[in-house]
């Protein structure tokens, strides 16, 4: 590890730019004198840590193999924090944001690809080796990120940058993969979870979950159960409707495995997920321009009660033959997924309607409900046998139906129901993609390799329209066709079994498709295009891993530079939202580092940075933008640091942290209108003990109480803002036998 010299230069000069690069350059240079010492001693002792693996690349490897910038949270990692949904981790990966208005509608960033409020998803969402959710823009997949309850997760990877070749449409930033605890045919087991928390200003939390693991054939054949429940008590009050914690959320469900290998050549594995998300408001807080809470601190005036509900079922089947030329391997799904939601948009519409039309209502509501349902099917053939030529080919197809209803819901001065001859709409699609995918991997020699791939998907849509009212109209149906093709190309250099070094060239798109259709409130014409085009993305990357035999001490580099292309953008024209093409490009600049180190057996700190530059290279009048403008939510810095002590007392196993997490300032939107998120810090402490096959997992979130600004998710509908969780005080109690 580190022996070779010009390797670490290279990853200095890589770093140098930024002052989390020189951070990470001091941290590597220590790295460096002490690396061959302690693997020394780990020699001598056999004192090693785990190795740790990853499906990346669709088939297992090495983490310090996989030529591309991932990051893995382990099962133990999540315990450690107590998570138990997406927001609890969220902010711990380097180069990942999201905007949210609670548990169930979240949107999800990597390396700053979104330009706010995204049409369709630029991060893909895997439940293993399935796709999560709408894949066209008519069903705000990318808003309604998969939230997966987190107690049975065996770890959770998040790919940066482009996917395309192995993973298709929509995962232009990255990809995150939940990965589920696979059935175990040799040991009964019960792991089991309880758990309570206290919010300031807030209500109590509680989680409970279990998963039972037994073996039905001895070393053939095991099953699985799982569920869970979590209740977040919520800390923001409706003042309009003197209303509470309003942003209280269930989120509960449960999950069956089965998996069997009837021989050493044949695995089989059948799997079952089901997940509701129930909240009875919104996370969100209205804000003045100058950054003042309008209401008071933590509480928003919605004239109307903001519940939001989401179902989630999904079946799968994956079959793998190993038979000498490879492993073939068939993945089939189905899916389908519901979301109903309603919010308040007086502040925006009453005056806007009463300007248009000369109405007065008092409130004015806007219900919204998705359905999707999704068949996919992958097929795919990888090498095995061990030689200088790797490869993998396959196809995919998908067919998905997806349906979006919405409607105004106008209310007079007294608060009784008014006629809504508005807008009443109705969208379905038809969505269908065929790809074939082939990756060819060529290892010169014990030390390098380089690997090209390339994926063609041909997607056709049809889109059906209902509108009723004064600003929407029904059209005849709509179609559309494009082909598009990904490409991959990368070189990787092991300086040693410990030592890699990478360069990356990577493509990726989403689906265009056809669009809605809305009216001009004032002259009754369209005010959006009859279609919008797929966007495209090249991403170039450099990167260098590293670690001690041992794997006490280990870093991960990683450089890019991002072209985006033809950006698919919301614009709002009229007060309605519609589909188009961005006639600006945007580029992206970034570094991400992580360190880990891990100098004695009781002591473990690890830190993550990131740094992004991601700006439109000209001005966008549908955005209301100027060139080199930044993109909105993508903060130029971010960082992380954990600190775990294992306390040295011989009778229980016992242990003390702390983690601090720094957002940079955003902007909201684009334009000096554009609301301003400050910079947050937020700090967390935890403690645990294990007795036996129990441990207890005690914490405090946000200890200083910080209301940091997370995010602002519509910015049409004025600057609702959702805010970090405060301080928070909980325990949870994990047995194992």
């Amino acid at each position: 590890m580190f022996r070779n010299t010009k390797a670490v230069a290279l990853a200095m000069d890589v770093l140098g730019c930024s002052q989390a690069g020189m951070i990470a350059c001091a941290c590597l240079s220590i790295l460096v004198s002490e690396a061959k010492a302690e693997e020394s001693r780990a020699s001598a002792s056999g004192d090693s840590l785990e190795e740790v693996v990853v499906t990346a690349q669709k088939r297992e490897e090495r983490l310090i193999d996989t030529p591309q910038s991932v990051s893995v949270l382990s099962s133990d990692a999540l315990a450690k924090i107590g998570a138990t949904q997406f927001r609890d981790f969220a902010d711990t990966v380097a180069g990942l944001s999201q905007q949210t208005t609670g548990a169930g509608l979240t949107q999800v960033t990597l390396r700053g690809v979104t330009t706010g409020f995204d049409i369709g998803p630029s991060v893909g969402i895997y439940v293993d080796e399935v796709p999560y959710g709408s894949s066209s823009a008519f069903a705000l997949g990318a808003q309604q990120a998969l939230d997966v309850g987190l107690f049975d997760v065996d770890r959770i990877e998040v790919l940066r940058g482009p996917q395309g070749t192995l993973y298709g449409a929509s995962t232009m930033g990255g990809l995150i993969k939940y990965v589920s605890k696979t059935p175990d045919a040799k040991t009964f087991g019960v792991d089991a979870q309880v758990g309570s928390a206290g919010t300031q200003h807030g209500g109590v939390s509680y989680n409970g979950a279990v998963a039972v693991n037994a073996p039905i054939v001895d070393d053939k054949a095991a099953i699985r159960l799982s569920g869970f429940y979590s209740r977040d008590g919520g800390f923001i009050d409706n003042a309009a409707l003197g209303q509470e914690d309003v942003n209280t959320s269930n989120i509960y469900g449960g999950r069956a495995d089965i998996a069997l290998t009837p021989t050493d050549a044949l695995a089989i594995r059948f799997g079952a997920f089901a997940q509701n998300i129930s909240r009875d408001g919104q996370s969100t807080i209205e804000y003045t321009a100058t950054g003042v809470p309008q209401y008071g601190s933590l509480k928003q005036f919605r004239g109307s009660e903001e519940q939001s509900d989401q179902r989630f079922r999904l079946v799968s089947g994956t079959i793998s033959y190993g038979f000498g030329l490879g492993t073939l391997t068939s993945v089939s799904s189905y899916q389908t997924a519901e979301s109903e939601n309603y919010w308040d948009i007086s502040a925006v519409y009453v005056p806007l309607l009463q300007g248009f039309l000369e109405r007065s209502y008092g409130s004015v509501g806007y219900p919204f409900n998705t359905t999707t349902n999704k068949f996919t099917q992958e097929v795919r053939l990888a090498s095995d046998v061990v030689g200088p030529i790797e490869w993998v080919i396959g196809g995919f197809y998908t067919h998905e139906t997806s349906r979006y209803a919405e409607e105004f819901v106008p209310r007079d001065l007294f608060g009784n129901e008014a006629l809504n001859d508005l807008y009443d709409f109705v969208g379905s699609s038809i969505y269908d993609e065929y790809a074939g995918f082939g990756d060819v991997t060529w290892h010169l020699n014990d030390k390098l390799s380089v690997t090209g791939g390339v994926r063609y998907a041909r997607n056709d849509q049809e889109y059906d329209q209902y509108g009723a009212g004064r600003f929407i109209s029904s059209r005849p149906k709509a179609s559309s066709d494009e082909g598009v093709s990904t490409y991959l190309a990368n070189a990787r250099y092991k300086f040693s079994d410990h030592s890699t070094g990478y360069v990356r060239y990577a493509t990726g798109y989403r689906p265009g498709g056809p669009n809605a259709s809305a009216n001009d409130p004032v002259t009754g014409q369209p005010l959006g295009s009859p279609t919008f085009d797929a966007d495209k993305l090249k991403s170039y990357e450099i990167g260098y891993k590293a670690e001690t035999g041992d794997r006490r001490f280990g870093v991960d580099l990683s450089a890019y530079y991002i072209d985006w292309s033809n950006i698919q953008i919301l614009v709002v024209r009229g007060g309605f939202a519609l589909r188009d093409n961005a006639s600006s490009d945007a580029s992206i600049k970034g570094a991400e580092i992580a360190l880990t180190a891990r100098p004695v057996r009781e002591l473990t700190v690890s830190a993550a940075f990131a740094y992004q530059d991601a700006k439109l290279s000209d001005a966008d009048p549908d955005l209301g933008a100027a060139a080199g403008e930044r993109l909105p939510n993508v903060p130029k810095f971010t960082g992380s640091m954990n600190v775990d002590y294992q306390l040295p007392i011989q009778t229980i196993e016992s242990s003390v942290g702390a983690s601090v997490r720094h957002i940079d300032e955003r902007s909201a939107g684009f334009g000096n209108a554009a609301y301003q998120l400050p910079e947050y810090t937020t700090a967390d402490v935890r403690a645990g003990l294990g007795f036996a096959a129990v441990s207890m997992q005690l914490y405090v979130r946000n200890v200083f109480d910080k209301q940091g600004q997370i995010s602002a998710m519509l910015p049409q509908f004025g600057t609702r803002i959702a805010i970090q969780q405060p301080r928070t005080f909980g325990a949870n109690l994990t047995t194992r036998f």
